[in-house]
Parts: structure tokens; sequence; C-alpha cells
């Protein structure tokens, strides 16, 4: 066979049938932009987020490096910086155990020295002045110099109080320098000293870490690799080239970790995260390809004469492939930049949203133009063209001229039945079996106008699966709870840190307070062991259980416990999983003091960590305090510790118990330690009351602060909102997909049949009967697409969503309303769209349309 040099010819074919089909390449192109405004949409949200949630995570972590090993000697920097793993290295001295201005009290302040990488990598740039050389110079941030009173200038004098090694000293430096902090919500400030000031306090500043618990001396190596891929393996290989081990039971062992704010390093790794970017991206080459393919299907029946005409001059199956081919990328090349540059700034708007919901809310929002999005989203586009216009391509250069001529629009797999009836010729009968003609297409035009209504009522049950309660629950039990600033910082330790009585009595006599409860709180408490006691010291003389792990005791090997006395309002508030429930019972017994409650760690979800619960109900707790006390109790009951309402907020006991007031004095606690105040207040004036505590505690006790229902029921309407709007854009943008294809196969339907309808009119269909013919045809597409997507979204809302529950704050609700509402809309589209469509299409003669070709 000669091979012709034909590619002129076959691109001047492809061209003038590109341009003698409008209609459809309009269709086409709206198609393929939104489709790739789907893919942009979700990348630029995806890349926006991923950037922004990092970055304002570094932010909160406190750096920019890959990773840090902590409180490691001095000695090994060299060894550090020279590893073939690590690209860069920052040295960071801890100069002082703790800063102990009064000042401070609200905002934690830690002093070091620090090398320019490691200011770098923590987002240190000065406002004004210099780095430190001087034994006696310092930089401060601009909120620390604030509150001890210290203007923002160089040159002024700065007076510190500082714990080192045991032992407190008070020191004046001279400001060299400030700085503006980037994440100005950070409760946490710095003071950065010289070289020179290590140098002069070197034996102050001796390494003693692995003796003794005293951080000043050590060292934080703050470390860039060389790739963030693996960050975690990376680190494993440089702590152990080093000659140390991560494994802290050993000797040797050494505290390094990888920063959490780099998302690169777990996202590969979370089988959950890659199969939802996975279905996001399945969804949407389906949604595109089938009104693509539709599209280009349709095109084919519609110019399938064309195609045979062709063949009868000798074009091959392959040339006409190509045809096809080249315009779908011709198609692309007008409708892809417009996606990309819509879904970009469609991405871009919804990132905002997504921010203002987070735990970075205040932070700052970031969308750059990365090139990776639109090459992205472009090449899924594409491939989503490829693949829509492939099975067209093959159904046109399969064809013969003879079976084009002959070609009407119905599957070449069903065989025709002589129909015996009397009644055939009824419109609704005629209308049903055109669309049974072409199942394929009727059932592709179903299933796309059906998967933006399922997204919808999708998105709707999840957002309405969020539970308010479930989500307050965990952040707090009642309208306000007050406590000492510290507390919030979850530095709460001893009676110190306690709720002032005048605070609580200028609550009480606040319009609008209903009722409050004290939570009383006792550290210093153990739990008394067997005899032999199964706590022992390990070689390295640390404490450990039976099975080797490490535990939290006191002088006489016993673990250390928190014990909690509650009030009247609390108590009646605990989340009861074992034991006595009958409220007054269990008070009348607790008070007694010979009852305890033990307290059991829950996970996100709520969901009881059975492995950690120490007894059973009716076990008999020997409770040993500071005081050499010792009661025996009995558990009777056992209830959730809720981090943020009945907890101490940070976890340093495995051992904890719940009491009464009463009970709590009765077993040796402390009555002055009142960590916590809860209150409720009357609904119209949680509003008033809040802005008096926010003014009580900014002017009358600065040292007191407080937390409100408002803030969490504020967040959660946010982020309800904003899944709301991110399911909305893309269910509406694949409905558009939908009616587009619905609107194409209707259009071409009754161009492809114009011969059909003339023969109709020739033996005595009325042109109203031809109109509510294809009327009926949309309205038994609106009946599938209501049938289809109540059958399928009942499924999938029970099925899918039922069961995979995505936050730990949802209970499931099944709902439908949201399908009931749009599909009337569906009905309406069914028989509008035919209806107008017959009006402007049928306009030529019975003669005209007969002879048309």
């Amino acid at each position: 066979m000669l091979k012709v040099k034909n590619n002129k010819c076959i691109s001047r074919l492809a061209d003038k049938s590109f341009r003698a089909n409008k209609t459809r390449n309009i269709i086409a192109v709206i198609a393929i932009a939104l489709t790739t405004i789907l893919f942009t949409a979700l990348f630029t949200i995806g890349s926006g987020a991923v950037e922004s949630f990092q970055y304002n995570t570094m932010l909160q972590a406190g750096g920019m490096a890959h990773g840090a090993i902590k409180f490691a000697p001095p000695s090994i920097y060299e060894d550090v910086k020279s590893h073939p793993l690590v690209k860069e290295t920052g040295f960071r001295m801890v100069t002082a155990d703790s800063v102990d201005n009064p000042e401070f009290l609200k905002r934690h302040v830690e002093m070091y020295y620090e090398d320019q990488t490691c200011m770098d990598l923590s987002f240190i740039s000065l406002k004004e002045g210099s780095i430190p050389q001087a034994e006696n110079e310092i930089i401060m941030d601009v909120p620390s110099l604030d509150l001890l009173g210290v203007p923002a200038r160089t040159g002024e004098k700065v007076t510190l109080l500082l714990t080192v090694k045991g032992k407190q000293v008070e020191r004046e430096f001279v400001l060299s320098g400030y700085w503006e902090p980037v994440n100005p919500s950070m409760n946490v400030g710095f003071a950065i000293c010289s070289r020179a000031y290590t140098e002069k306090y070197a034996d102050e500043l001796k390494y003693i870490y692995n003796e003794e618990p005293y951080m000043s001396g050590s060292v934080m190596y703050d470390l860039i690799f060389k790739s963030t891929r693996g960050m975690d393996k990376s680190m494993d290989m440089l702590v152990q080239d080093l000659g140390y081990s991560l494994d802290d039971r050993d000797d040797n062992y050494l505290a390094a970790n990888v920063n959490w704010a780099y998302l690169s390093n777990s996202m590969g790794q979370d089988p959950v995260t890659m199969m939802t970017i996975a279905a996001a991206l399945a969804l949407i080459i389906l949604t595109g390809y089938l009104i693509i393919y539709n599209i280009f299907q349709i095109s084919v029946i519609r110019d399938i004469r064309f195609y045979g005409l062709l063949k009868t001059i000798g074009t091959t199956g392959k040339q006409i492939k190509k045809i096809i081919r080249r315009q779908g990328l011709r198609l692309s090349l007008y409708g892809i930049p417009i996606g990309l540059a819509v879904g970009f700034f469609i991405g871009k708007g919804i990132v905002p949203y997504i921010m203002a919901i987070s735990n970075y809310n205040s932070g700052k929002v970031s969308v750059s133009l990365n090139p990776l999005i639109f090459v992205g989203a472009a090449l899924f586009s594409l491939f989503t063209v490829a693949i829509s216009t492939r099975k067209p391509g093959r159904m046109a250069a399969a064809i013969s001229p003879v079976e084009a001529v002959k070609y009407t629009d119905s599957n070449a797999d069903i065989r025709k039945k002589n129909k015996k009836s009397t009644d055939g010729g009824k419109i609704y009968k005629m209308a049903l079996s055109n669309l049974g003609r072409n199942r394929k297409r009727t059932v592709l035009v179903i299933v796309s106008l059906s998967l933006s209504v399922i997204l919808m009522n999708s998105v709707v049950t999840m957002t309405e699966s969020f539970d308010l309660d479930k989500y307050l629950s965990t952040f707090v039990d009642t309208d306000f709870l007050a406590a000492h600033a510290q507390y919030f910082n979850n530095d709460y330790r001893s009676n110190e840190e306690r709720v002032s009585e005048t605070t609580i009595q200028a609550i009480e006599e606040e319009p609008g307070f209903e009722e409050g409860g004290r939570i009383f709180f006792y550290q210093d408490v153990s739990v008394k062991m067997p005899e032999p006691n199964p706590i022992h010291l390990n070689e390295h003389g640390a404490a450990v259980n039976a099975e080797g792990e490490h535990i939290n005791v006191d002088e006489n090997l016993y673990p250390r416990a928190n014990l909690y006395g509650l009030e009247e309002l609390p108590l009646a508030r605990m989340d009861i999983v074992a034991g006595e429930t009958d409220p007054d019972i269990l008070k009348e017994k607790l008070d007694t003091g010979n009852y305890i409650i033990e307290g059991v760690d829950i996970d996100d979800y709520g969901k009881v960590y059975e492995d950690r619960i120490h007894y059973a109900i009716g076990d008999k707790v020997t409770i040993h305090n500071s005081n050499g006390q010792e009661k025996e109790v009995e558990v009777i009951a056992q209830i959730k510790i809720k981090y943020y309402t009945n907890s101490v907020r940070y976890s340093g006991v495995d051992y904890v118990f719940y009491t009464s007031r009463d009970g709590y004095e009765k077993l040796g606690g402390d009555m002055d330690s009142v960590m916590s105040y809860l209150f409720q207040c009357e609904d119209e004036k949680e509003g008033q009351m809040e802005q008096f505590l926010a003014s009580y505690t900014e002017n009358q006790e600065p040292m007191m602060s407080f937390e409100s229902k408002s803030r969490y029921l504020d967040n959660f309407q946010s982020l309800k909102g904003t899944f709301t709007l991110v399911g909305g854009v893309l269910s509406l943008i694949i409905g558009i997909i939908g009616v587009l294809n619905f609107v194409n196969a209707c259009i071409t339907s009754i161009i492809t049949r114009k011969k059909e309808f003339a023969a109709l009119k020739a033996i005595g269909m009325t042109e109203k009967q031809t109109r509510r013919m294809v009327c009926l045809e949309g309205s038994y597409y609106a009946a599938g697409v209501v049938l289809f997507s109540l059958m399928a979204g009942s499924l999938f809302s029970l099925v899918v969503m039922g069961n995979f529950v995505i936050f730990w704050f949802t209970t499931y609700r099944f709902i439908l309303w949201p399908m009931l509402m749009v599909l009337p809309f569906m009905v309406v589209m069914g028989l509008v769209v035919p209806y107008l469509t017959i009006r402007v299409t049928d306009k030529d003669s019975v003669v005209e349309m007969l002879r048309e070709e």
C-alpha cells in the first residue's frame, strides 16, 4: 500500500468540519472549560490549602526547619552539620530554664542564643537594630517588650528574671534590636542573647541534661534536609549515625522529630488522603467524560453520512479518527485556557473560607501561581478529552458507506421486532420507544444529570450530620469557663494559679448568672501499689511497670495521680461510661470519702481506650497523698476525661480520679486549689457576660482568663458554611455539565430525526402532536433522573455516607429533601428544553425536510 502525504488534506477536512458544527463547538468548549474549571479549582484549593496550612502550621510549630534535634550536647554540632543528608543546620542553645518576670504571666517567654540560620528558620527578622554581639546585648519581640513596659527602641535597658539550673538570677541587658512576630496570635515570646553571653557564663551553661533534667546549656539543632521526602527516615538515619537512639528507653536516647508542618512528609503515606484525592479526580474525569463523550458521539451520529462519504472517496478509518481527535484538541485549545483562568480564581476565592474555619483563622492565606496547578489541570483535561473522543472516533471509523446512508439513531445491537398492537401509535408510547432507540445515550444523560443531584444531597447530608452538641461537648460543658491564664496555656501546676474568689464573686453578681461550680485539683497524690511493687527502676534508672513502659512515680515508686473535686454543676455534667449513674446516689456516696470515680481516656470520637482502664467497678484503690495519709476507696464509676473541660489540660500521669467536693476534702485535697470555675448564663445575657469577662480579665484581674461557648459555636457555623460552599460550587458545576449534556442530546436528537418528523407529518401527525411527543421524551428523561437519583442517592447515603465518618463531631442523618427540592426543576427542564428546541428547528416544510441529505 502506497503512503500518501495527505496530512494537510486531513487537517483541512478536520478544520472545515469543525467550522460547520458551530452549535456542537460552543457546547463542547463550555463542557471542556467546565471540566477544566473543576480540575483547576480542585488543584488550586488543594495547593492553596496545603500551602496556607503548611505556612501557618510552621508559625505554630515555631519554624520552617524540616526537623530538630532537642536537648543535645553542643559537641555534636560539626557532626550534624557535615552529615550527607543535611543541607543546613541551625544552632540554638537554651540559656535559661525559664524567664520568670511576673509581667510574663500570660505570655510564656524563652531565652536562647541562636545563630543566623536558626533565626531565619524561626521567622525572626529584625525591624530595627542588629544581632547582639556584646555579652549584655539582647534582642526581643515587641509584644514581650510591651509587657515589660520597655519601649521598642535600641539601647533600652531590659531586666530579666532567669532561672538557670534551679537558681534564680536577675540580669540586666541592653536592647540591640527587636522584631514584630510573624504570628501575633502565638502567645510565646523570645529573648535572644549573644554568643559572648554563652562564653561568659559557660560554667553556668554546662551541658548536664543527660544527668539532670535542666534544659539550660543544651542545644536545639534545626535541620534542613536535602529532600523533604521521607524526612522521618532521614532523621532516624542521622540520629543513628551520630551514635544515639530514638528509643527513650535506651541510655543513649536523643530527642528528635521532624516538623509536623510539612504535609508532604505524611500525605503520601496516608491512604485515606490518597483515596480521597483519587476519588475526587475520578469523579471529575467521569463527569467530564460523560458530557464530552456524549457531545462527540452525538456529533458523529449527526455527521455519520459525511464520514460515510469520506469512506467512499478513500479516507481510511485511521484518518477519520485523526479528524475527530484533531477537532477535540482544537476545542481544548479554546476551552482549557478559559477553564484554567476561571478555575484558579474560584479556587483562590474558596481557600480563605477553608482557612477561616481552621485553627489558623487569623493566619496568612497563601495561594501562589504554582505552575503545577495549571499543568496538572491541563493534562487531566486533555486526558479527559482524549478518552472521550476515542470511542466516537472508533465508531465513525468502523462504519461502512452503505451503513452510513442507512444509519438511524439507535443501538446497533437492538433487534427489530414487529409489534402487533392496536394502540402502538399513541404519542406517549412513541416517545418511550424513541428513548429506547439509543439506550446507551439515554443512560449517559440520566447518569450525568443525576450525579449533581446525588452529590448535592451528599454535601447537605454531610453538613446536616455536623452535630453541634457533640462538637461543643468536646470543648465546653457550660456556657463559660473561667480560670487562671496559666490554665489556658496548659501550664496549671499548683494553687498559685488558682481561680481567685474575687473573680468568682464578680461573676456570680453579674446579671444573667444562673449557676456555677468549682473544679478543685490536687496533684500531690499517688496510687499505693501492692507488694511486691511491680514498678521498678530499669538499668538506666527510669521507673517502668511490669510491661517495661515508663511511668511517672513518686519517691515510693507509686504511680502519680491527679485528683479532682467537683462541685454540683460539673459533677452533674459528667459523662459516665460505667458504674453508678444515679446522680443523687453517686454524690451521697462520694461525699463519704469512701468512694472514687476513675477517669478514662477517650479518642477524638469519644471512644474509650479500653486498654488504658486500670480498674473494674468495685475495685479497691489506696490513695496516698503528699502528707503521708492513705485512704482505701472503692471505684464506684468511670467517666470520660474531657481534655478541655474537666482536666488540667496536660498529660503527665496515668491515673486520674474524680470525686465530689466533700469527698475531695476528706481525701486530703487542697481546698485552695480551685483549678477552674464553670457556669451557666441566661441565653439573652450571654453577650453581655462575655463583654464583662473580657473587660474584667483585662483590667481588674489580668491574670485571669476565660473561654465561652459562643466562640466554639462561631467556629462550628463557619466550618459548616465552608463545606456547604465548596460542595455547592462543585455540585453546581457538575449540574451545569449535566444540563448541557441533556440540552445537547435533545438538540441533536431532534436535528438528526428531521426526516422522521417529516414522514410522520406526511401521514397525518400534527405539529402539536410532534411537540407533545418530544416533550414527553424529555419528561421521561426527567422521570429517569428522579428514579435514579432517589435510588442511587439513598443507597449512596446509607452505604457510604452512613459508614464513612469524616469528622469526630458528625452524627449521620439520612435526608432526601435536597433531592426532592431539585427534582421538580428537572421535570420542568425535561419539558421546556425539548419544546423550545422543536420550535426553533421545526420551521422547514415537509418537502424540504424530506429532501435534506
